[in-house]
């Protein structure tokens, strides 16, 4: 739990790159973030972070009805009182879509996700692209925006995707 708790410290401050970075500076972590698929009783799940640790920056699982659910570490820190959208850009390309927000006690914070279908254009950008960016639409406050690599997501997602 500690290195959780760094991790959100250097996230509200300055990017989750820098804080999975921060986190492989630690002796425990070892490896650099990259998308992988982990097996769930609920079916697979695509993750963008550091294998066997708490550090991940992404999660697309899938969800009911041929929707796939993306959860990027992205929080609102008080409830939100207004509907919120998501700001997802792949390689130059915007995509907004409405966020659902869920309280997580482990985070203390609000969890932002967005359910897309299976066949919506931004799973495709993500299989394809270089580099997504993601934030509030509009910003919650500055600085929230994250960029992760796509590189070796295809695989990972095409998996979640088509178990959908």
């Amino acid at each position: 739990m500690p290195a959780r708790r760094s991790i959100r410290r250097w996230r509200s401050r300055s990017g989750l790159v820098t804080a999975v970075s921060a986190a492989l500076a630690l002796p425990s972590v070892a490896e650099e973030p990259v998308w992988f698929l982990k097996e769930d009783p609920a079916g697979s799940v695509a993750l963008w972070g550091v294998p066997d640790t708490d550090a991940v920056g992404f999660v697309v699982t899938c969800g009911d009805r041929e929707m796939v659910i993306l959860s990027p570490a992205l929080f609102a820190m008080t409830e939100p009182q207004t509907e919120q959208k998501l700001r997802f850009t792949v390689d130059g390309d915007t995509f907004v879509r409405d966020a659902r927000l869920v309280f997580s006690e482990r985070d203390a914070a609000w969890q932002a996700s967005a359910a897309v279908a299976t066949d919506d254009a931004l799973l495709a950008a993500l299989k394809r692209g270089h580099a997504i960016t993601y934030d509030f639409a509009p910003p919650l406050r500055p600085g929230d925006a994250f960029t992760v690599s796509l590189k070796g997501s295809a695989d990972a997602l095409g998996d979640v995707i088509e178990a959908c």
